[in-house]
């Protein structure tokens, strides 16, 4: 599975974006979900808001959290100025961006929204219905919840992950097209094609509407690919770039094939120690061509190895790759 940019007709270099509102989505999101490392708690005084306006920041994001060009400037000062500013129509798309849409179709009225809304619970229903009722009310409210997060902690670290992204963009621009394909080892270059590893079939076309590539430290390890219609494809790449990344075909191809539960009991026969199929066969009371081939489909997995043992050729478990197997999976879906 992947996601696929079609760059072709795109003119000029990339371009890349740094942006300490977006930065600081990605470290709200990490603050609101279990998944992320130690140390990145939300601050006691701001838990509640955090929480509440968390839909934000979640899988779809608001669209000033997910796209940098929706808003002018470049520091945090004319960001918040920017989104102050934001038509109220705007304000009011971009707020409720992440629930505007269910099962890949657009979510029609605020009844629709309002639906979505109270599947996530009350304090998410009761912020949307704000959102819809008084807009500048809730803008009012969440302003002050981001400038409270600046003050508060984000500051400061926006003084050290702000140089790092900077220096990231400007040696991205010095790259050109060439160094898009060392962004990630998830992400590769395919003639005038972007593909990008992740768990989702899609094709996006950048002609018309540009690409944007956005540096994240705190978004890590996440490659986040904004796509609204009508605006600039945005694609979120983690910095550092990781040293590898796991292969989402291969990691489903192992899991189809442990899905069939003859294959499972032949990793159970070989787990402990190396055996051939007619050991298996016999012991197992399965047919010989019928463990032959489990075998040789669990191989083709790279699941197990083989060793010979004089005429015959023994099967053990790839350890390694068996243990791997549950981070790759979590790695890919989270990716």
């Amino acid at each position: 599975m992947v996601m696929s940019l079609d760059l072709a007709g795109l003119a000029g270099p990339p371009r890349y974006v740094v942006s300490p509102l977006v930065e600081l989505g990605w470290a709200w999101h990490a603050m609101v979900t279990d998944h992320h490392r130690p140390g990145t708690e939300a601050p006691y005084g701001l838990r509640g808001e955090l929480t509440d306006w968390s839909f934000l920041v979640r899988a779809v994001r608001a669209t000033f959290l997910a796209d940098p060009t929706l808003l002018p400037g470049s520091t945090w000062d004319e960001q918040l100025d920017g989104l102050v500013r934001l038509p109220v129509a705007e304000f009011t798309t971009a707020v409720l961006r992440p629930l505007a849409r269910a099962n890949g179709r657009p979510v029609v009225g605020p009844a629709g929204v309002l639906r979505l809304a109270r599947a996530r619970g009350s304090a998410t229903q009761a912020l949307v219905r704000l959102v819809l009722d008084e807009p500048e009310t809730a803008r009012v409210r969440l302003v002050a919840l981001l400038a409270a997060c600046w003050n508060g902690f984000f500051a400061d670290q926006w003084g050290q992950v702000g140089q790092l992204l900077t220096a990231e963009a400007d040696r991205g621009a010095e790259r050109g097209w060439r160094g898009v394909a060392e962004l990630s080892p998830a992400i590769t270059v395919d003639g005038t094609r972007l593909l990008v590893d992740k768990i989702q079939n899609k094709r996006l076309v950048a002609a018309g509407r540009g690409l944007v590539l956005l540096p994240t430290v705190l978004g890590g390890p996440h490659i986040y690919v904004a796509d609204e219609p009508g605006r600039p494809i945005v694609l979120h790449y983690p910095v550092p770039a990781p040293p590898a990344a796991a292969d989402s075909r291969a990691t489903l191809r192992r899991l189809t094939v442990l899905a069939h539960p003859a294959r499972l009991e032949i990793c159970r026969a070989i787990a402990v120690e190396p055996r051939s199929a007619r050991e298996i066969a016999v012991l197992w009371g399965m047919a010989e061509p019928a463990v032959t081939k489990h075998l040789s489909a669990l191989r083709s997995a790279g699941l197990v190895r083989t060793e010979r043992a004089g005429h015959f050729l023994r099967y053990a478990l790839n350890d390694t790759d068996i243990a791997a197997l549950g981070a790759d999976l979590l790695e890919v879906l989270r990716r």
